[in-house]
C-alpha cells in the first residue's frame, strides 16, 4: 500500500471520510496502483479496499479469491453472492458517508474516471455522498520526492537537454556530409544517446519534418520514415528518465531549421509558440509572486489566448500541458481547458510541460515544450536547459 499516513492525512485535509477503491478484472488501474497488487496477481472477481481518514484499512474480497488482497494490513469481510457485496459495501457507507472513489462529474478529468455508472448508481442508493478522487489522487501520486526533485534538476532534465542540442547537432552533420537526414536514424541517434548517458523512455522520440509533424503525434519508425534535405523545417521532441526506473521523467519539445532564414509564415508561426509558451511560464510566476494559486485551465486559456489572436486557434488542436511524473503523463493537474476542464490546482513538488504548437495539415507542424517544475515553497522553474527563443539553423 502507497503510505497510508499520507492518504490519510490529504483525506482529512480534504474533509472526506475514506477513500472507496473499487475493481473488477483490472477495471481500475488506479486502485491496482494505490493498493500495489502484485504483479500477475488473479484477479476475477470484484474487490473494495476502503482507507479511513482515521483508523485501520479494510478490505472486501469473494470467498474463492480472499487471497487477492492478503498483501494489505487490513480487516478482511468476504463475501460470496451479490447480497454479500452490497451487504459489504453498505457497512462502509454508514460508517463512511462521505466517500472519494475514481469519479469525475461529466466526465470533466477523463484519467480519474474508472468507476462505472453503475456502480455509482449502487452506491448514491445506499446514501453515499461521491467526491471525485481526481485532487486526493494528484495529491498522493503526482507528488515528487525531494529526491525525485534533485535528480531531475540536477542529471535528468539537464542532460536530456543536452542530448536535444547534439541531436541538432547531428542533423547538421547529415546535411553537410550526405545532402539530407533521415527522421527515423537520428530517432535512434538519439536512443542511443539515451542509453550512453544512462536514460530511458517507454517510447521512442519524435523527429518530424515540416509535413510530418503538422500530425502532432507522428513519429517515424522502420517502416515509415522521411529524409529531408536542406531548407526544412524539423521537430525534435524526446522523453527520458532514469535507467534505475524511480525517477521523474523530463520532457521538452524544440525546432530547428536545415536552411539559414524562415519564410515569413514560418516566422510568424514560430514566434506565435514562443510567446505563446512564455505567456503560461510568465502567468505560474505572476500567481506565485502574488502568492495565489493557478489551475490547470488557467495556464491553457493564457496560452491559447495568444494563438487565438493570431489567428491560428483552429490549428492549436490539443491541451497546452500534462502532469509529468515517473510516467510522462502523471495523474496531476493537466494544463487543458480544451480538451477537458481541468479546475486542480498546481501543486507544490509537482511538475507539468507547457507545449503550445500550431498544425496546418499538409504543410507544417511547429510546437515548443518546456517542463515546468514547482518547488516545496511552490516556486515554478523551468528545468534542464533554458526554453528555446530562437530557431536553430543547422544548414
Amino acid at each position: 500500500m502507497k503510505s497510508l499516513p499520507k492518504i490519510q492525512e490529504a483525506l482529512q485535509s480534504l474533509g472526506l471520510d475514506a477513500w472507496l477503491l473499487l475493481d473488477f478484472r483490472g477495471s481500475n488501474s488506479i486502485a491496482h496502483e494505490i493498493v500495489e497488487m502484485p504483479s500477475g496477481m488473479h484477479c476475477t472477481r470484484r474487490w473494495a479496499v476502503l482507507i479511513p481518514a482515521r483508523g485501520s484499512i479494510q478490505t472486501l474480497v469473494h470467498a474463492i479469491e480472499d487471497f487477492t488482497l492478503a498483501h494489505l494490513d487490513a480487516q478482511h469481510t468476504i463475501y460470496a453472492g451479490h447480497e454479500g457485496w452490497h451487504t459489504g459495501l453498505q457497512s462502509f457507507i454508514d460508517a463512511y458517508p462521505n466517500i472519494a472513489i475514481e469519479y469525475s462529474p461529466m466526465n470533466a478529468i477523463p484519467t480519474a474516471s474508472k468507476v462505472d455508472a453503475g456502480t455509482v448508481e449502487l452506491l448514491r442508493s445506499m446514501h453515499a455522498g461521491i467526491h471525485s478522487s481526481a485532487n486526493l489522487l494528484q495529491m498522493i501520486a503526482a507528488v515528487w520526492t525531494e529526491e525525485q526533485m534533485q535528480e531531475n534538476l540536477a542529471f535528468t532534465a539537464p542532460t536530456l537537454g543536452n542530448i536535444l542540442l547534439e541531436t541538432c547537432e547531428e542533423i547538421r552533420s547529415s546535411i553537410r556530409k550526405a545532402g539530407q537526414a533521415d527522421e527515423y536514424a537520428i530517432q535512434q541517434f538519439v536512443m542511443k544517446r539515451f542509453a550512453d548517458c544512462g536514460l530511458m523512455t517507454y517510447s521512442e522520440p519524435i523527429i518530424a519534418r515540416d509535413i510530418n509533424a503538422a500530425s502532432p503525434h507522428y513519429a517515424p519508425s522502420a517502416n515509415q520514415s522521411s529524409c529531408f534535405g536542406k531548407d526544412t523545417i524539423v521537430l525534435i521532441d524526446m522523453w527520458a528518465c532514469p535507467k534505475h526506473g524511480n525517477g521523474t521523467y523530463s520532457d521538452i519539445t524544440w525546432m530547428c531549421h536545415t536552411g539559414t532564414s524562415m519564410t515569413e509564415e514560418e516566422s510568424i508561426i514560430f514566434n506565435t509558440i514562443i510567446e505563446a509558451r512564455n505567456a503560461g511560464i510568465s502567468l505560474f510566476e505572476e500567481r506565485f509572486n502574488a502568492q495565489k494559486t493557478v489551475m490547470g485551465c488557467e495556464i491553457d486559456d493564457a496560452v491559447r489566448a495568444v494563438i487565438e489572436d493570431r489567428g491560428y486557434g483552429k490549428y492549436f488542436v490539443h491541451r497546452t500541458g500534462h502532469s509529468i511524473t515517473t510516467e510522462t503523463h502523471g495523474p496531476g493537474a493537466n494544463m487543458d481547458n480544451y480538451e477537458t476542464m481541468d479546475t486542480r490546482i498546481v501543486l507544490p513538488m509537482t511538475s507539468c510541460s507547457i507545449e503550445p504548437g500550431i498544425y496546418i495539415p499538409g504543410k507544417v507542424g511547429m510546437r515548443t515544450e518546456v517542463d515546468m517544475v514547482f518547488m516545496q515553497d511552490g516556486r515554478p522553474i523551468v528545468s534542464g536547459i533554458a526554453p528555446q527563443q530562437e530557431m536553430i539553423y543547422v544548414g
